[in-house]
């Protein structure tokens, strides 16, 4: 059974790894070093399961607090075929858990969670779909010539 937790500069290897698989980042360590710099703003969380990486997800808040937005920035997974949705769920579950707790503790509230994939990702957009995300919008040729972005959202009550 997979545990969640805050990762860490001694996740570093196996964070790398997996955003290397995962992203399109030309080496390990430009995958390294993204992970290093991302975790000076975004919180990044971990699913472990026997001390090896088999899920990660991040998030940041975007723009005001009073504005009520956070970003569900990455979320992969490496985990058996058997257990990818059990992780995928908690990952998904955490984010919005702890950005909620986020906003709550400073006076705020969580209004919406919003997330940019690879328009290719059929597995992540189906996923979004399931836990009643919607596509907003569409970024043509956003990080690659070819390759477009979606955007999912999810509004809060």
């Amino acid at each position: 059974m997979a545990t969640i937790r805050r990762a860490s500069r001694q996740d570093s290897q196996q964070v790398s790894d997996l955003l290397a698989k995962k992203f399109s980042f030309p080496s390990l360590a430009i995958a390294e070093k993204t992970f290093r710099n991302e975790c000076a703003y975004q919180h990044y969380r971990i699913a472990e399961e026997h001390g090896r990486v088999v899920g990660l997800v991040s998030w940041k808040t975007e723009g005001l607090l009073s504005h009520g937005v956070a970003e569900l920035c990455r979320l992969a997974l490496d985990a058996a075929p058997a257990d990818t949705e059990y992780v995928k769920e908690m990952l998904f579950d955490q984010v919005i858990a702890e950005a909620d707790y986020f906003y709550k503790q400073r006076g705020f509230r969580l209004r919406k969670i919003f997330s940019m994939i690879h328009a290719d990702n059929r597995e992540i957009k189906e996923f979004f779909l399931n836990k009643g995300m919607q596509q907003e919008a569409i970024l043509r040729n956003h990080y690659h010539n070819g390759t477009d972005e979606l955007i999912f959202s999810l509004f809060f009550a």
